[in-house]
């Protein structure tokens, strides 16, 4: 019986979309280009979810990869690009009706220290029983071991959880340790349909 459901955060609780956010700091399509490969796609984004780099020293690394006339937006827009997040109506409306019907809610995201300056925009972030952040704990999905840390943490069994990620590898690997599980693609039907599936109650 499924008890505990599990959201990923970035695509499945609020819309990560970094070309978007990096467009309205450089309007020049080049440049906004360069600036969110540079930023959003370099080496340091994984590390700040890893934990392993201090905001300030990625900032540092990926200016000294950029123009120097960029580096200052660049600045800004790595300070402030979580302002323009937006949530994802329908899996936050879904995770309200379940927490009315008796599941346990948490969050498992890789994510940087920089969640908790926008943690309190997700919908449904205050009916949490729990959450784990990467960047807290020097682990990713989908290392196993972040998925046992949750279940220890919270005294979870696997297999009554339910997990919900938007990539294939973070839900093959929920899947591995005995967790009903879904990859959400925009699709909140095709989410409801899953819960209901799993006999995740939706009444």
């Amino acid at each position: 019986m499924i008890r505990n459901i599990v959201f990923d955060m970035g695509n499945v609780l609020i819309d990560y979309q970094p070309m978007e956010y990096t467009r309205r700091f450089f309007p020049d399509p080049s440049e906004a280009a360069q600036v969110c490969t540079e930023l959003f796609g370099g080496p340091e984004w994984p590390l700040l979810d890893q934990g392993t780099i201090e905001p300030q020293a990625a900032l540092r690394q990926i200016c000294e990869r950029l123009p120097d006339s960029l580096r200052a937006r660049t600045e800004e827009l790595f300070c402030h690009w979580f302002d323009q997040l937006t949530i994802i109506p329908e899996t936050n409306a879904l995770g309200k009706q379940m927490k009315e019907n008796g599941y346990r809610l948490y969050i498992l995201s890789n994510a940087a220290s920089s969640f908790y300056q926008y943690c309190s925009c997700i919908p449904i972030f205050p009916l949490l029983d729990g959450c784990i952040v990467s960047a807290d704990e020097k682990l990713v999905k989908p290392d196993p071991a972040i998925f046992q840390l949750l279940c220890e943490r919270y005294h979870l069994i696997p297999e009554e959880c339910f997990f919900i990620d938007d990539r294939l590898e973070n839900i093959e690997a929920a899947s591995n340790l005995g967790m009903a599980v879904h990859q959400y693609q925009m699709d909140a039907d095709a989410l409801q349909n899953a819960l209901c599936k799993a006999g995740v109650s939706l009444k």
